[in-house]
């Protein structure tokens, strides 16, 4: 995959960008600005650039090489990467956010979505109700040898997979690869309004997955802090919602147990900017994503957001695009200054 738009670099801007997450958006971005000659500093909390293009999504989705071999470009062209290391994440962090707004003439936030959106229900915080994105990266990381397998549950036998979109598929799979012999996919609308697409669904059923539809827990059961069960209440659905698809709506008396020895919940993800609300006045929105304008631009002066920070969850082309509107306007934001 390359990051790099250009053939040679120039030395047309002398300036410094700081860019807070190597995902597709940070790194895609980091490839124009430095082909102007800009300075450019990638932080990521992860050990390896490439957010869940490594360490989130599966190998046939994405060629892990492919994204390696774009970073080991932009390497070797100057990018300079600091991985392993947190920007101000909650009360434990290794640089302060406003230290790093200081040190660097415009700073892109890329940090992407990683809060698990949660159901909201009883017992997901039994032991053995897993969110998607955690468990995933969790997975990638001793499977690139990063961490040690004992920081990995194990899932057991049977799981279910609460979701019907390509992150509930990629946690299909990686039960499947953990091991589980029955994997449950359980989706409260059907497989033709899957956001994963219909024919995603039918791949996960031919490697065994066994596709539930029209069905939603609404209560995991647990003993002595861990999960034995979860009850789930059938749906039918009604007239389109807010996305434009049917709206589930619960049938009363269809409560039923459903015996799994562990759930992976994947029904979406919240961003994740670097810094605690309000920070220098920051705007973001109420579910979590950094408010910006038509040029990706902040209410703060050069300050930028790009990617799933600023959009919420999405796919990775939007991403990469949302990057290069990002970098053109730092560009433009770095020239204005020089002539003021």
């Amino acid at each position: 995959m390359k990051f790099l738009k250009c053939k040679e670099v120039s030395n047309k801007i002398k300036a410094k960008v700081a860019i807070i997450g190597a995902g597709p958006a940070g790194l895609t971005a980091a490839g124009v600005l430095l082909c102007d000659g800009i300075e450019v500093d990638v932080f990521d909390m992860l050990p390896e650039p490439g957010g869940l293009m490594i360490f989130g999504i599966p190998e046939f989705r994405i060629p892990k090489s492919g994204v390696r071999e774009g970073v080991k470009e932009l390497k070797e062209k100057g990018v300079n990467f600091y991985l392993n290391t947190r920007i101000e994440d909650s009360e434990k962090y290794d640089i302060n956010f406003e230290e790093i707004v200081s040190k660097y003439d415009a700073l892109l936030l890329a940090t992407g979505a990683w809060e698990p959106r949660k159901m909201n229900i009883e017992g997901e915080d039994l032991s053995g109700v897993y969110h998607a994105a955690p468990y995933i990266v969790s997975y990638y990381l001793v499977k690139f040898g990063y961490k040690d397998s004992s920081i990995l549950p194990r899932l057991g036998k049977s799981v279910a997979v609460i979701g019907g979109g390509l992150t509930a598929v990629d946690s299909a799979l990686v039960a499947l690869e953990s091991g589980a012999k029955d994997v449950y996919l359980v989706y409260r609308r059907t497989r033709k309004e899957a956001p994963a697409g219909e024919k995603e669904i039918s791949s996960l059923e031919s490697k065994g997955v066994k596709v539930v539809e029209r069905k939603v827990p609404v209560k995991f059961v647990g003993e002595n802090e861990k999960l034995k069960y979860m009850i789930t209440v059938d749906l039918t659905l009604g007239a389109p919602d807010h996305t434009g698809r049917p709206s589930p709506i619960p049938l009363p008396g269809t409560e039923k147990s459903f015996e799994v020895d562990s759930v992976i919940v994947a029904v979406g993800g919240k961003s994740t900017p670097p810094f605690k609300k309000n920070k220098l006045g920051i705007e973001v929105s109420e579910d979590g994503r950094v408010l910006v304008d038509q040029k990706k631009r902040t209410n703060k002066v050069g300050i930028f957001a790009a990617g799933d920070v600023e959009s919420g969850p999405s796919l990775i082309g939007p991403a990469v695009k949302s990057g290069i509107d990002a970098a053109l306007s730092i560009k433009e934001f770095l020239i204005s200054r020089k002539w003021k």
